[in-house]
């Protein structure tokens, strides 16, 4: 059945994509030139770092809004092994190329086997995220028949609740000696189950499910969404600030809620746009390939002389969006290449009234 295209998802998308590539750039940037002081130049990016917080879940939030569209009560004969086939297989791939990356000159046999199964297996690379989505189509598969019967009123807050003290505790509380692999657990490993990032599930469902009733929301409370994503950033950066989160990471507990107010405020402002621009849409279509390709050029570009921590940071941006878009168009000549960097989407500007929901992972 074919199903109106969501303009502002090209946005919502493109902008998650962009912001997750911008955490880890100004990551390099930092590392890269850093001297052990906090100079004007590290605050500055630190404030753009937090601000892109919201990137990747709300990737989790897409993935979930696209099936609640598309399928709010059931979902068709195949359709895990399709998101299986051009999920799981290029994961696999990805997984094994960055190892060389990872390693590097000092790769062995046994290093090799070692850090490939682990990036596999557990998700111990960029492409972690991976696991954590299908986990979520496995629960749209059975969950979305008692969230159709349940009050929003009701699930969203206890999700949220149940999703801040998920991260609450692995934030607070120290890692547990009598637990295996402890603080591998607490430092990366926690992310992974979908308990951590079940509100961006719900809520994606009941507004994907009611996308009508949403957009008529918004409307009436333009005022209302602005002020909310600028005290929600407030609130990121002064927790960071006065010590009570220190770190800056989309796995904060305060993080549902930021990104909660930026998914509603890019709807808000984006929902008065007919068509987004092409830019737009091209890092939307190719939203999955940079998400697995682009830290293969972070791991690799260097800065070019009298670079200062800004300029390599964007220099970085830029050059790892492009070079993965244009990887990721020749390597998807080859007839199995989807199936190695990811399919690429294929949905114009013009499409908007004729372009069935295609539910992705990014």
């Amino acid at each position: 059945m074919k199903k109106k295209l969501v303009n502002e998802i090209f946005w919502l998308r493109a902008l998650a994509c962009l912001a997750v590539v911008t955490i880890h750039s100004i990551q390099k940037g930092i590392d890269y030139y850093f001297t052990g002081e906090n100079t004007p130049m590290v605050y500055f990016l630190h404030l753009f770092y937090a601000a892109a917080l919201f990137g990747t879940p709300s990737f989790v939030f897409i993935s979930e809004f696209l099936l609640a569209k598309a399928y709010p009560s059931g979902v068709p004969k195949g359709f895990l092994k399709k998101r299986v086939k051009f999920l799981l297989t290029p994961f696999i791939f990805m997984g094994i190329i960055y190892t060389f990356f990872e390693l590097g000159a000092s790769i062995t046999l046994k290093s090799f086997i070692i850090e490939s199964l682990k990036n596999i297996l557990i998700g111990d690379y960029v492409a972690w995220f991976i696991l954590l989505i299908l986990q979520f189509y496995l629960l749209h598969m059975f969950v979305p028949k008692y969230l159709e019967k349940a009050s929003p009123k009701v699930i969203l807050p206890v999700s949220l609740i149940v999703n801040v003290l998920y991260l609450s505790f692995f934030k607070f509380v120290q890692p547990i000696q009598a637990i295996p692999f402890h603080d591998y657990i607490w430092e990366r490993g926690y992310w992974l189950l979908a308990i951590g990032w079940i509100f961006y599930f719900t809520l994606g469902y009941y507004i994907g499910k009611d996308f009508e009733a949403f957009k008529l929301w918004l409307k009436r409370n333009g005022k209302i969404i602005l002020l909310f994503a600028v005290v929600a950033y407030c609130m990121v950066v002064g927790l960071k600030l006065v010590g009570i989160l220190p770190d800056s990471s989309s796995k904060r507990p305060d993080i549902p809620i930021y990104t909660t107010a930026i998914i509603c405020l890019i709807f808000y402002l984006t929902g008065k746009i007919k068509l987004a621009p092409s830019f737009i849409v091209l890092i939307s279509n190719y939203s999955f390939n940079i998400y697995l390709l682009h830290m293969m050029f972070l791991y690799t570009i260097k800065p070019l002389p009298h670079m200062n921590m800004i300029t390599y940071t964007l220099y970085l941006l830029i050059l790892s969006i492009t070079g993965s878009i244009i990887l990721a168009t020749v390597i998807n000549k080859l007839p199995f290449g989807k199936y190695l960097v990811g399919n690429i989407l294929k949905i114009g500007r013009k499409q908007n009234n004729r372009t069935p929901n295609h539910p992705k992972a990014v």
